[in-house]
């Protein structure tokens, strides 16, 4: 089974910071130690809000990341120039941060469809990859493939709430089916949303996806054992899953 990469995403961390009102813990210190722990990049959420991440991290994390950095806005015109200017690896195209929902949906595509794809047309033509940040639904994976997507980021929140078995499976089987579509049609396949040690191991066995972004079960096991050990507890999960 091929290797799948770790993303981390650093906004919890600015949350603790922003908490205390001071200028530690930063995220842009987590990152380096992500990194130094075998994590292939870093993640981080601009929101239309700065309620965690703010700008200035940003720009520090551009230049200190060395592996794949990517950066999720929504497709709001002063976070697109941000992107344009500083140019992170890859930009994932996210519910705007005044929707209820953003943190359980995806994009919606039956809503400002046309705006998503003219900021994804607008940021291939700078050379960024793109991604979209789906629910694992057909037309929200086909939506991203006709905006000529690089990626698209399931959003695994329903298999992540699921209460039965018989959900899981049944979830799992739906996550694989759409992963597969989003394959055919040219993107690479991305996980996220709530994955933590115990549920990311059934996804890997799936064998559908190229890569994880994880952020609050790093950083929450990361307050009891440091980022180290967190990062490579999840990237051993990751890696060695379908070795058993």
């Amino acid at each position: 089974m091929p290797m799948s990469f770790l993303s981390v995403k650093v906004d919890y961390i600015a949350a603790v910071r922003n908490i205390g009102k001071l200028k530690e813990p930063a995220p842009t210190q987590a990152a380096v130690l992500a990194e130094l722990a075998g994590a292939d990049g870093i993640t981080c959420h601009l929101r239309e809000d700065r309620l965690y991440t703010r700008d200035r991290d940003f720009y520090i994390l551009k230049e200190i990341i060395k592996g794949r950095f990517t950066l999720q806005i929504a497709p709001d015109e002063e976070l697109l120039e941000r992107a344009v200017e500083v140019k992170p690896d890859m930009v994932t195209l996210m519910p705007f941060a005044g929707d209820e929902a953003m943190f359980s949906k995806g994009i919606d595509p039956d809503k400002d469809a046309d705006r998503y794809a003219e900021a994804a047309a607008s940021l291939g033509e700078t050379g960024i990859k793109v991604c979209y940040f789906v629910d694992p639904e057909s037309e929200a994976v086909k939506d991203a493939a006709r905006a000529k997507t690089d990626a698209v980021e399931l959003n695994l929140y329903d298999y992540v709430k699921a209460g039965t078995d018989e959900d899981i499976e049944s979830e799992l089987n739906r996550i694989e089916q759409m992963a597969q579509l989003a394959r055919k049609l040219g993107m690479k396949v991305i996980g996220a949303n709530r994955l933590n040690y115990r549920n990311i191991r059934p996804l890997v066995e799936l064998g559908v996806f190229d890569g994880f972004t994880v952020g609050y079960a790093v950083i929450s096991r990361a307050m009891m054992v440091g980022i180290d050990r967190a990062v490579r507890d999840m990237l051993e999960l990751i890696n060695r899953s379908g070795e058993d």
